[in-house]
């Protein structure tokens, strides 16, 4: 797995970057989750060092403002009444506010794709905002490219700075062909310091608390002043993944694993961690979790400690486990990210 020393030095990189304002100030804050996510998602090793790594990711940055977060916000308004309270795969249920902030979340993935490709190609891209039937809805997240319906559906991804998970529901891996991973610096502060940017917090909810007398207006200041301000959030398109190459359709039809990588721990509990993986996976089914053990037994490191027992639990580095429904997963270091594939991707998309 990934040593300490190596986000070390990554983040040693990125703050010389931004002092020397080679990569925007926006990712200042976040270097440490930021380099914690490109290290153990192994797309630092997709490179031939973590030189070539971090001006990669100069070329594959995106800083979103509040007009982007505005737009997000608006129509994750509108989407959240109409999302599953209920959590994927699980009973536990999500009030309207969360289920609002989590759409954020996601349509600020959407954005920072379709500014990136704007800002890098050129290339004009519209989003579809509309929902509707699962099926109809399934296949693209992209409506509109280069002024025409793109010949392949997209669909994009949006995970933390630190996720290095590409997860795609099995019912969306058979409808649409590219999918892409964008990783937002959207920390848990910034619902609300946009809140206080465009002053819904002491126009609206602080003024009324004083006119009714709730409060008096040292206690309005002081929340007021205890808020974060909003700042730019960055971002990155950290790759994609084309379902038409290699053996992945088959893989898709047959339901399989491709790929597996990471390190077997314990002893007298013995743990697979994973953080490479490309396949199928569903943690109820026991196909998989025994596909996993005999593919770590050459691929995964520590494998004597495997030997040792009949089984072993499977944990997916950072998040411990998925949901327990059929999901396909590729890890961030799976994926292509070069500016020659994505210079093909967009041109097969526009030409």
């Amino acid at each position: 797995m990934p040593r300490g020393g190596d986000v070390r030095r990554c983040e040693s990189l990125l703050i010389g970057l931004i002092g020397r304002g080679e990569l925007d100030q926006a990712f200042r804050d976040h270097v440490e989750k930021l380099c914690r996510g490109a290290v153990r998602g192994l797309d630092a090793s997709q490179f031939a060092n973590l030189e070539d790594w971090a001006s990669w990711l100069k070329w594959a940055s995106v800083v979103l403002d509040e007009n982007d977060y505005l737009t997000a916000a608006v129509y994750a308004l509108a989407l959240a009444p109409k999302l599953a309270a209920t959590d994927y795969g699980t009973a536990r249920q999500r009030d309207l506010g969360q289920l609002w902030t989590d759409a954020i979340r996601g349509f600020l993935g959407e954005l920072a794709f379709v500014k990136w490709l704007r800002e890098k190609f050129g290339v004009v891209a519209q989003l579809d905002y509309s929902r509707g039937p699962l099926k109809k809805f399934l296949p693209t997240d992209i409506i509109e490219i280069c002024g025409r319906t793109p010949r392949l559906g997209i669909s994009i991804k949006t995970t933390k700075l630190e996720g290095i998970w590409l997860d795609i529901p099995y019912d969306q891996v058979e409808q649409s062909d590219v999918f892409v991973l964008v990783r937002v610096g959207a920390t848990r502060e910034h619902f609300v310091a946009f809140l206080k940017k465009i002053s819904v917090i002491r126009d609206k909810i602080l003024e009324e608390a004083k006119k009714r007398g709730l409060i008096p207006k040292e206690v309005a200041e002081e929340v007021w002043n205890t808020l974060g301000d909003f700042k730019p959030i960055p971002a990155y398109v950290a790759g994609f993944l084309d379902k038409r190459e290699g053996d992945l359709e088959e893989c898709i039809r047959n339901k399989c694993i491709l790929e597996v990588g990471g390190e077997v721990r314990g002893r007298s509990r013995v743990r697979v961690v994973l953080n490479k993986y490309l396949g199928f996976w569903n943690p109820k089914e026991e196909r998989y979790k025994e596909e996993v053990i005999n593919k770590c037994r050459t691929m995964c490191r520590g494998t004597e400690r495997l030997a040792e027992v009949r089984s072993a639990n499977i944990e997916f580095e950072g998040i411990g486990n998925f949901t327990p429904t059929d999901h396909f997963i590729a890890s961030s270091g799976m994926l292509k990210k070069s500016k020659s594939e994505w210079g093909r991707l967009v041109a097969e998309l526009c030409g």
